[in-house]
């Protein structure tokens, strides 16, 4: 998959050999105003769809569980710590903290586990694969306001575009849980590049690109930063070219939840 998936001919027809999916009631929805066709649109065009807002509710839910449970910096699990005390646990472990994650967030927490069950995102997922879509998990982390270097943040998928070839179909919902705007961690992607690449980005085993490789063969229309209130959200084909940025002035925290065709976590 990580090398056939690259090409927008194979991931067009490969929905042939999966079953289908046939998702109607979306009435326990938590996201009442999103409609499912709109979004489907949009990804099919643009491989990105802003505008996917979480009630409140869910918001001070997963908040709380945030400040509760503990999460582990770096993709270090040894790295373990409280939020509320970054700043003791990081002199203790004589490290500054890039990023940091949480095990399991759909397992632990109830609304986490809610949002990758809403029957309009499987719907969602469905639709734009033309089959069924498996949940292949969820990410709650944080992006922290560091002097870290550019090449200690490329190790967190950080500073560089690039895609990510997972799966033939592949589709992400991201929330933000803090507010975020240019000077705190806006997530980047340009759009159409789902389906518009160059062949040379495709051929290459090398996936990253520059600023500068990014700008000389798309539109700067296309290049977007995303920013948004707490509970923002949108939809992306990850075969979009994206990147973190990292955030120069607050903490960012931010959820993502994966559908794929198949279930490549063992």
């Amino acid at each position: 998959m990580f090398l056939f998936s690259r090409f927008q001919v194979i991931r067009s027809h490969i929905q042939i050999f999966y079953p289908k999916a046939f998702i109607e009631d979306c009435s326990e929805s938590i996201f009442e105003d999103l409609d499912v066709e709109t979004v489907v649109q949009a990804l099919q065009k643009d491989g990105l769809y802003l505008g996917i807002q979480l009630p409140p509710t869910i918001i001070e839910e997963i908040l709380a569980f945030t400040k509760r449970e503990p999460c582990y910096a770096n993709l270090n699990p040894q790295l373990m710590f409280h939020i509320d005390s970054k700043e003791i646990w990081q002199e203790k472990y004589s490290s500054f903290f890039i990023v940091s994650d949480y095990v399991d967030p759909e397992r632990h927490c109830c609304a986490i586990e809610k949002i990758t069950q809403d029957p309009k995102l499987l719907k969602i997922a469905a639709t734009y694969f033309n089959a069924k879509p498996v949940f292949t998990g969820s990410r709650l982390w944080w992006s922290f306001a560091t002097n870290a270097n550019f090449q200690e943040r490329l190790n967190f998928a950080q500073e560089l575009f690039h895609y990510d070839p997972i799966d033939y179909r592949s589709l992400k919902f991201f929330f933000y849980l803090t507010e975020v705007d240019a000077s705190t961690g806006p997530h980047v992607c340009v759009r159409g590049s789902h389906k518009n690449k160059k062949i040379t980005h495709q051929l290459t085993l090398f996936i990253g690109r520059s600023d500068r490789d990014i700008s000389q063969y798309y539109q700067q229309e296309d290049i977007l930063t995303i920013c948004g209130n707490v509970g923002f959200g949108f939809a992306e084909d990850p075969f979009c070219f994206h990147k973190g940025t990292p955030p120069q002035q607050r903490d960012r925290l931010m959820l993502q939840i994966e559908y794929c065709l198949n279930n490549y976590h063992f």
